[in-house]
């Protein structure tokens, strides 16, 4: 129970403060309350306990006509101690339900907004290498991220920078705290793949709201983009499998049908629920797989939280790129 309440203590303070009031309020009001404690306990070791809660939450209380759905819907002007009254008592009348999306959800963001530094990198390589790209994405979730030529940027900084696709229904705004990025110019993706042990179907309703019931209810802004992103991606062609990456990369490169491109594996904070064991495996994979053809690999939460970029090639990695203070949410980042 220990381990619990401290769950909850961190993500009050290091994520949901200044980004969530309400379940910031909701954490530490979780912190002493026994029967949402008894409850929360039954979430599996292996997912968050703080998001898996929430999302679960937010997804069953916006399919019911109760004052909760009003809460999560209009969540800027509310009386904090009565909003959590209602979460108890939601929680207690619709325990069966909770359980069982405990047992049958997983915690799979799929933050659009993170394109907004990937873009400038997939073209600073593209420029470097004067080939098309294929991307291939671990942890894909719906594969918003492999669309990231289909949305149009404004990155805040001196001076202010405009790129990627002009008439785009979608514009991803985000603040540049480094060295000013010059000029982006637009990519060529020849192939777009996308790998997750749970591949999100935007095109099942129950699954988007599932995704869209992860994001917290004061990002409107977020939830604006996923539904402006999800329109642009039933318009591009990928592929999408289900598994384990390291039983379905290595057969990709042995059709060596991406010659004649440059091939980028990526992933950005799913390494955080990687073991250790899992992420030397992938790194001895990438070389092995670097003598048939050189590789891109951008990544974080392999070791810290920096973004890296690494050249491999012939077994050699190399790092090449690094960028500090990336938000998770993609709202900033520090260009070098």
């Amino acid at each position: 129970m220990e381990k619990l309440v401290a769950a909850f203590g961190r993500f009050a303070s290091h994520e949901a403060k200044n980004n969530s009031q309400l379940y910031e309020y909701w954490c530490k009001r979780i912190m002493t309350n026994e029967q949402l404690l008894n409850l929360i306990m039954h979430i599996p070791e292996t997912q968050p306990k703080p998001n898996l809660f929430f999302g679960s939450v937010q997804y069953l209380s916006v399919q019911k006509e109760t004052p909760l759905k009003r809460i999560f819907e209009s969540p800027f002007e509310v009386d904090l101690e009565a909003s959590f009254q209602l979460l108890i008592d939601f929680c207690l009348t619709h325990s069966d339900e909770l359980l069982q999306l405990f047992h049958t959800k997983s915690v799979q963001t799929n933050e659009v907004q993170r394109a907004s530094y990937l873009f400038p990198i997939f073209s600073e390589i593209a420029e470097e290498v004067e080939l098309p790209l294929t991307l291939l994405e671990i942890g894909t979730s719906a594969g918003l991220l492999l669309n990231l030529d289909g949305y149009r940027y404004e990155i805040e900084q001196e001076p202010q920078i405009s790129f990627g696709n002009e008439n785009s229904p979608l514009t991803l705004f985000a603040k540049n705290y480094g060295t000013s990025i010059t000029s982006v110019k637009n990519l060529d993706i020849l192939y777009r793949i996308g790998i997750d042990l749970n591949i999100i179907d935007l095109q099942d309703s129950e699954e988007y709201l599932w995704l869209k019931s992860l994001i917290w209810p004061e990002q409107i802004i977020r939830k604006e983009n996923l539904e402006k992103a999800r329109a642009i991606h039933l318009q591009y062609s990928k592929l999408l499998l289900t598994g384990d990456f390291r039983e379905l990369i290595p057969p990709l490169f042995d059709t060596h049908e991406f010659k004649g491109s440059q091939i980028i594996i990526f992933h950005t904070h799913v390494a955080n629920q990687f073991p250790a064991k899992l992420k030397t495996e992938l790194l001895t994979m990438l070389q092995q797989l670097s003598h048939i053809q050189s590789i891109y690999h951008i990544y974080n939460n392999m070791d810290d939280a920096d973004l890296y970029v690494d050249y491999i090639a012939g077994g050699v990695i190399q790092t090449v790129k690094s960028l500090k203070d990336t938000d998770g949410h993609g709202k900033f980042f520090s260009w070098n």
